[in-house]
């Protein structure tokens, strides 16, 4: 019977991935159709199995697991358009509106003025399109935050839980800088933006040695395809976290099933959520500009 269950699952959860992957396919009204009714036989089975107020509580914690994984699909098939979509066409485009309308605003005097200014400066990178391109970046910043806010929420909902912070479920996201070193990384750069009229602030200094604190940042001192890349990769991390997190809360869930390991599963946690930096040395720099 419990492989059944299993298979069922499976069987859902395949259909799932098939219409998140595909939402405008001829056959999407099809898949949904698929989807509804390999529900009502997950739905029914366990019910059969486990009994009505236990088999409600199991399928109601799959249904949320469910909107997770689909939310997460979601999030990472949006940061793949705004890979192509800014890397393509926003960032060039900017650039590009942004020289041909100085130049033709400026006049040989303002031209030559220019030209001592930036000498003086050290010919700073930092270009009139950056303030607009390198919202990009606060723009990301707010995508992770509300992520975290989201599958806290998520977390709450399959664990019947009422946490306010990740900190309360064993993520310590400020005080572990290098387990998180990308996402505080990208802070950063947000607070330069925001806070610091885009001189960078100095943490991030540690992050950029060719950085200057006396010159604003440049879209070109980065690297934002590759931290598009790496937000998709944090994103399943964490998830895979959380939904550890939720495994370790249902222990009792976990005994019917026959596992018997809730002391090992926290040893595991603690092992995944170490304070250290998990890439290998060839990835350790690859947000630096190309």
């Amino acid at each position: 019977i419990l492989l059944y269950l299993v298979q069922g699952l499976w069987r859902f959860f395949h259909s799932l991935t098939l219409a998140v992957i595909i939402p405008k396919n001829l056959n999407s009204r099809r898949m949904l159709d698929e989807i509804t009714i390999e529900l009502v036989k997950l739905n029914k089975s366990i019910l059969d199995y486990y009994g009505e107020k236990e088999g409600k509580k199991l399928f109601s914690f799959i249904v949320n697991a469910t909107q997770l994984k689909l939310k997460t699909k979601i999030i990472i098939y949006d940061l793949d358009n705004l890979i192509e979509l800014y890397t393509k066409h926003i960032f060039n485009l900017t650039e590009d509106f942004y020289s041909i309308k100085y130049k033709s605003e400026l006049n040989e005097n303002g031209k030559e003025i220019l030209t001592v200014v930036n000498n003086i400066n050290g010919n700073p990178n930092h270009k009139k399109s950056d303030e607009v391109t390198l919202l990009f970046y606060v723009g990301l910043y707010h995508k992770i935050e509300n992520y975290e806010n989201e599958i806290l929420g998520f977390y709450n909902l399959l664990n019947e839980t009422n946490f306010k912070t990740l900190k309360s479920i064993g993520l310590d996201i400020p005080n572990k800088k290098k387990l998180f070193a990308d996402r505080d990384r990208i802070r950063i750069i947000c607070n330069s933006i925001k806070h610091n009229n885009y001189y960078p602030k100095k943490e991030l200094l540690k992050f950029y040695s060719y950085l200057s604190l006396d010159q604003k940042i440049s879209l070109g001192d980065f690297n934002p395809g590759e931290d598009l890349e790496l937000v998709k990769n944090y994103i399943k991390y964490f998830n895979f976290l959380v939904v550890f997190r939720s495994l370790i809360e249902n222990e009792k869930s976990l005994s019917e099933f026959g596992f018997e390991f809730p002391t090992e599963l926290k040893n595991y946690f603690e092992e995944f959520t170490k304070d250290e930096t998990y890439k290998e040395d060839k990835f350790m720099l690859t947000y630096l500009k190309k």
